[in-house]
């Protein structure tokens, strides 16, 4: 119960910086998993590798902007009932999501299967990169079941104000996407679709390492009476979630339309945009974090009905925001053209 954390009281500014730092750390390491791929791909399979790995990118990054809205938006709802000392209906509220987490999660599973080759000719993929770009896409979707019970086991916990948690999971998880990263691709010679094993496996441990955690929680020990599934829950859920789905849907989108462009002119000018996209991703960890900060803290706050401390906290959170951008902006002016460099071989 330790990491579990009040944010209806104290200092917002504090509260909101402390809960998104390891937040931060957390998705940086959760952003290794792709950039990890993307270098070990380059520096040992090729620039043809690597934009391959590009090619299938944007597809993928709908996936998962899609899963981490649902789970956010659900989050909120947690948020509100722990803020409002209801263990009872935080449970249950648990429940409907995960149920709702389960059935979208095997639809997106069969539309990505279905679909995934026909995209790749709509965005006009080179047949050079064609087959390694559909095994990745492929490998990856395989995995959206995991992928979705990973990001929700996680909201969970940063729901109740545990940023600790899935920092600890995103460590090991990267760590060990690195490893099976060198094993399958420079040792055991599996190609772009053993990076995308690699990233499967370390998020189901990224997973089961949540899981274990939320099981020692007595707040969230679930009874027989917890699951029930209520059609006015789910559908309050979803009213939650799919706004910030369709956001990220959105976002990735635009990207397709982009990667579009990109891939009339070659293999190496995929391969270019991939590297920077992954560095992009790596730098737009600071926003995602502060996001869900007040995602938690905002949430717990209405549960207790403090709604004077939101409008603080958003003041907070807008500052810190600001300076951060400064400073990310400051590194990469700097040392952005070398740590690009790091993806190719010379």
């Amino acid at each position: 119960m330790a990491s579990i954390r009040d944010m209806t009281s104290g200092k917002p500014g504090v509260l909101i910086f402390s809960f998104a730092l390891p937040l931060m750390i957390g998705n940086l390491f959760q952003q290794l998993y792709t950039v990890a791929d993307a270098m070990i791909v380059g520096r040992v399979l090729g620039v043809s590798a690597i934009a391959a790995v590009g090619a299938a990118e944007w597809m993928i990054w709908l996936m998962i902007g899609v899963i981490q809205g649902f789970a956010q938006g659900f989050s909120i709802w947690m948020a509100q009932e722990f803020g409002a000392r209801r263990p009872k209906s935080l449970r249950n509220v648990i429940v409907n999501s995960a149920f709702l987490a389960l059935m979208s999660a095997l639809v997106m599973l069969i539309l990505g299967q279905l679909f995934a080759a026909r995209i790749l000719r709509i965005l006009n993929t080179p047949a050079t990169v064609f087959p390694d770009a559909l095994g990745y896409m492929r490998t990856i979707f395989w995995g959206i079941p995991i992928t979705f019970a990973y990001n929700l086991l996680a909201s969970v916990l940063r729901s109740l104000g545990d940023g600790k948690t899935p920092l600890q999971a995103m460590v090991l998880a990267a760590l060990i996407n690195i490893g099976l990263d060198l094993l399958l691709v420079a040792v055991w010679n599996r190609g772009v679709s053993g990076a995308a094993a690699a990233t499967v496996t370390a998020q189901f441990f990224a997973g089961v390492f949540c899981y274990r955690k939320i099981r020692k929680i007595s707040l969230l020990k679930l009874t027989r009476e917890d699951f029930s599934l209520q059609t006015s829950s789910c559908v309050r859920l979803l009213n939650l979630g799919f706004p910030m789905a369709f956001q990220n849907a959105v976002i990735s989108v635009g990207g397709m339309i982009v990667q579009f462009v990109i891939n009339g002119f070659g293999v190496l000018f995929i391969a270019g945009f991939t590297a920077t996209n992954k560095l992009y991703g790596m730098l737009e960890v600071a926003a995602t974090s502060y996001g869900f900060a007040m995602t938690t803290y905002a949430g717990q706050n209405m549960g207790a009905g403090s709604i004077a401390r939101i409008r603080q906290g958003y003041r907070s959170a807008m500052l810190i925001a600001v300076a951060t951008s400064v400073v990310i902006a400051g590194v990469m002016l700097l040392f952005g053209r070398p740590i690009l460099l790091f993806y190719f071989r010379r």
